[in-house]
């Protein structure tokens, strides 16, 4: 362990870029399950089709197996751009994430009661408004939990960068056994960062869920309903 000890910068390095990749692709796939999971509950059929179709050719091949499409496969089509390999790893997981929470964001929509919309269409709201406003506010209270296991498990995809060259924590990790033959600490050693990250994670989530509107209502309300006396009860248990 003390030999692993002496590669410390090199793994504080790389377990920077783990984070950075995370940072960078959880917001991204965020942002992209809304979008598709919004078109995916489109009343349009050529905005709902093709949401549904881009959703199935993403989560179809393994995040590793489009990596490697979109890093060695896709600059051999003519106009299309070479990124790098952090480029390419941050793109492929970002939208494999918005793929698979595009689903998790359609279920969330769906618990919204459907007078809600009627209401906003009803008021003039157009559709946009409607969804940003109304319908998405009430719908992160089922979303977000949700979200955040996936979110979790898109801290431990982050491990497929290395294939491409990325120096994550796992490249580093294996460059150390390489050099020390200590196998067991090294990976014993990435598994507790993978789990301190994951935790790390989940507990971001949590603090998002109790700021969320429709979850501060819902403990206001009950904390009022706690502060109501009770008026049924015997004249002696009130005192």
């Amino acid at each position: 362990m003390n030999a692993i000890l002496e590669y410390w910068p090199a793994l504080a390095q790389g377990l920077w870029v783990t984070v950075w990749v995370a940072l960078c692709i959880i917001p991204g796939a965020a942002l992209g399950a809304i979008a598709l999971g919004a078109l995916r509950m489109c009343d349009a059929p050529t905005l709902r089709w093709p949401a549904m179709l881009a959703i199935e050719l993403i989560r179809a091949p393994s995040a590793l197996v489009l990596l490697f499409w979109v890093f060695y496969a896709l600059p051999l089509v003519p106009g299309m751009p070479r990124l790098s390999p952090i480029s390419a790893a941050i793109l492929v997981l970002a939208l494999d994430g918005a793929a698979y929470g595009a689903e998790i964001v359609r279920a969330g929509i769906e618990t919204v009661h459907r007078g809600q919309t009627d209401a906003c269409y009803a008021l003039g709201l157009s559709k946009l408004k409607s969804f940003t406003k109304v319908i998405l506010p009430q719908a992160l209270s089922q979303i977000v939990p949700a979200f955040g296991s996936l979110a979790r498990s898109m801290v431990k995809w982050t491990a497929i960068v290395s294939f491409v060259g990325v120096q994550d924590v796992l490249y580093v990790g294996n460059y150390i056994r390489g050099q020390t033959y200590d196998t067991v600490s090294v990976f014993c050693l990435l598994a507790a960062v993978y789990w301190i990250l994951t935790v790390l994670c989940g507990a971001a989530f949590r603090a998002i869920e109790q700021v969320l509107p429709l979850n501060r209502a819902l403990r206001t309300a009950r904390l009022s309903v706690q502060a109501i006396p009770d008026l049924d009860a015997p004249a002696g248990a009130a005192q």
